[in-house]
């Protein structure tokens, strides 16, 4: 990896610490740095390598970037970096910020905890619980070995004891040296995204393999969090409809359903432009290649009964499980209803259902409030 520090982000905590650990170079501004490169496809491969510090300016604290065609969760954001050394072939960071390279912002832990610990501590003096998540906009974990930004989290989770879980989603393997020595708080919720070992091998470059991910997620039900799992983008391939299923099957089986905090479900999407850069720098791919029509909010999407196809064999193996709580990203009321047999009518009811779980995990951690 290579460093390069904005003169404005030199005078930041994680800046002193990443500094003392690695080699650097400062920068007058992100803005005008000399990739040396015209092609954008090659500024987001080569961005790859190369993590900004930068002070960040707007809010760390914020909604999910959701549409309110399909109905979202209310899930909310701490920001705390753009962009992720893992290359998924899906990805819409490719094209969503038009942003290359690993962006860490320097000031998340003066300005960043700051504001989150404002927004936990009026949170819980209403009685309103939350959910919040830092893998977004990049992925929870993947450069943990470097700001250990998820395990300072942690930690402010134990001290401001809110009202809120905090979810770390990624596609890494998490050793047991790191749980240990963590504080156990089932209102951590440490989340993988799963895909067969066919769909990461040949779509989602340098992420851990599946079966690690799993053993990852034992180890933090081991330690005494929570877990969650997002099977999303689910991707089209021949054996799709039975390879899903049976990964869906195998973490059933190995995780008490009191551990688990939700599963989602969602199949590929995305904005239109981002096919071209997406081809481009993954010449081998064929995900592209199925065929796609213009969804509501404007994003390429399978056709709905496909969806709901793939969508009903997952349903086969999670209906019987009661208390299992599960839900769609950014589907609409049919596939609430074709595929899950729910009849959920709006993203306020997804929302409840998800705080309910979000509640649970609190009361489990002895954090009980009743609104006056």
């Amino acid at each position: 990896m290579k460093f390069f520090v904005e003169k404005a982000a030199l005078s930041y905590e994680l800046t002193r610490e990443l500094t003392q650990k690695f080699d650097f170079t400062v920068i007058e501004n992100y803005e005008d740095f000399d990739w040396g490169i015209k092609d954008f496809s090659d500024k987001v491969s080569e961005g790859k390598k190369i993590i900004f510090l930068l002070r960040f300016k707007g809010r760390f604290f914020r909604k999910c970037p959701g549409t309110q065609i399909y109905f979202c969760c209310g899930y909310k954001i701490f920001h705390f970096a753009e962009g992720c050394p893992f290359d998924c072939s899906y990805c819409i960071l490719q094209g969503y910020f038009n942003r290359p390279g690993i962006k860490l912002w320097a000031n998340v832990i003066e300005d960043g905890f700051e504001e989150l610990k404002r927004v936990l501590r009026e949170a819980k003096t209403q009685g309103k619980v939350l959910r919040i998540g830092t893998g977004e906009f990049a992925d929870s974990m993947a450069l943990e070995g470097i700001c250990n930004i998820s395990e300072k989290l942690v930690h402010l989770w134990k001290e401001e004891d809110p009202f809120a879980v905090l979810e770390l989603k990624t596609k890494a393997a998490i050793s047991e040296d790191y749980f240990k020595k963590l504080p156990s708080d089932p209102r951590v919720i440490f989340s993988w995204s799963l895909n067969p070992e066919e769909i990461i091998e040949k779509e989602e470059r340098f992420t851990a393999p599946l079966e690690a991910r799993l053993k990852s997620a034992e180890l933090a039900v081991k330690y005494g969090f929570s877990v969650a799992f997002h099977f999303d983008p689910m991707i089209y391939y021949s054996q799709a409809l039975t390879d899903y299923p049976e990964v869906l099957r195998e973490l059933l089986k190995r995780f008490p359903l009191d551990s688990i905090a939700w599963i989602s479900f969602g199949t590929l999407r995305y904005p239109p432009d981002l096919k071209e850069v997406a081809e481009k720098r993954f010449p081998e791919t064929k995900i592209y290649s199925y065929e796609f029509v213009k969804g509501l909010d404007g994003k390429k999407r399978y056709f709905i009964h496909l969806r709901n196809r793939l969508y009903k064999e997952m349903y086969k193996v999670i209906k019987d499980f009661s208390g299992l709580v599960y839900y769609f990203c950014m589907e609409g009321e049919r596939s609430w209803a074709e595929a899950f047999r729910k009849p959920i009518t709006s993203s306020r009811e997804v929302a409840m259902l998800l705080d309910a779980s979000a509640k649970r995990l609190c009361t489990k951690a002895g954090i009980r409030y009743i609104p006056s």
